[in-house]
């Protein structure tokens, strides 16, 4: 089988955000007509990413400003993998310790968790502007205490289009570690889990998904240890230095030229 018979057995597409259908504050002109294709071939998508600054609404109304129609269903974020570990693995659990966004502490209390700030069943570490101090200390001491800790991500900078460098829950995540000790379990891309349980969610098997980013280190490897074909983005804004052993199944500078191909297999 070549690659563009492939194509045939795709019955979702899960897509990275920034570097893949934005970049910053831009979006790819590619982008609305891929998704145009994809709802006229019946074929459902989600937005998978490991931001955790955003709720699911926050995400809806995020893609509305770039004309994106889309609802909460259209995502599974590296908070949604976290849930759905926890609820898994440890459906007892109740009271977290974050290190992490308001809007993620609002979406870990939609799903019935506490926030505390004393005595937790588990740590989360995740990305965190508002970082101070004392809580590093706190997460790093419950870890070092035996409390189970979660980091739900491993990116260490987030993509921007602005002169900075943000540092991401891999950072932070980093820095509890080497305090502690301990080494937090690891969620999020390229977790295997992660586009399983997407995949899930569209009852859907992985092997019948393509996932597409820029990231080898996360997007890709993530599609690869789930099983998923993959599509790595490499045109202007995507993340080059993320390095993995793994290869995409395609490789395209922008969803227009995965656009192309798909329809070229469909004319075949």
């Amino acid at each position: 089988m070549n690659n563009t018979d492939k194509f045939t057995g795709i019955k979702a597409v899960f897509l990275d955000m920034d570097g893949t259908i934005y970049h910053g504050s831009t979006l790819y002109p590619t982008t609305i007509p891929f998704i145009n294709f994809l709802e006229e071939h019946h074929i459902r998508y989600a937005y998978c990413s490991n931001n955790t600054s955003y709720s699911k609404q926050q995400y809806v109304e995020r893609l509305a400003k770039f004309g994106l129609s889309a609802s909460e269903k259209n995502f599974y974020t590296a908070t949604d993998f976290l849930v759905d570990t926890l609820k898994k693995e440890h459906p007892e659990w109740k009271r977290l310790f974050l290190l992490g966004m308001p809007a993620m502490a609002d979406e870990l209390r939609s799903h019935g968790y506490e926030i505390v700030d004393d005595d937790p069943e588990a740590v989360i570490v995740s990305f965190d502007k508002l970082l101070c101090y004392e809580r590093l200390c706190k997460a790093a001491y419950f870890v070092r205490e035996k409390v189970p800790g979660f980091s739900t991500h491993p990116d260490l900078f987030c993509p921007s289009d602005q002169p900075t460098c943000l540092v991401d829950c891999g950072a932070i995540s980093r820095c509890v570690e080497l305090a502690s000790g301990v080494q937090l379990r690891q969620l999020g891309k390229p977790d295997a889990g992660f586009l399983r349980c997407a995949a899930g969610r569209f009852a859907l098997d992985a092997s019948e998904t393509l996932m597409i980013g820029d990231r080898l280190a996360t997007d890709i490897a993530a599609g690869v240890n789930a099983g998923t074909l993959t599509c790595r983005i490499v045109g202007p804004g995507a993340d080059l230095a993320s390095f993995a052993p793994v290869e995409p199944t395609w490789t395209c500078n922008n969803l227009g030229e995965l656009q192309t191909l798909w329809e070229d297999s469909l004319n075949a």
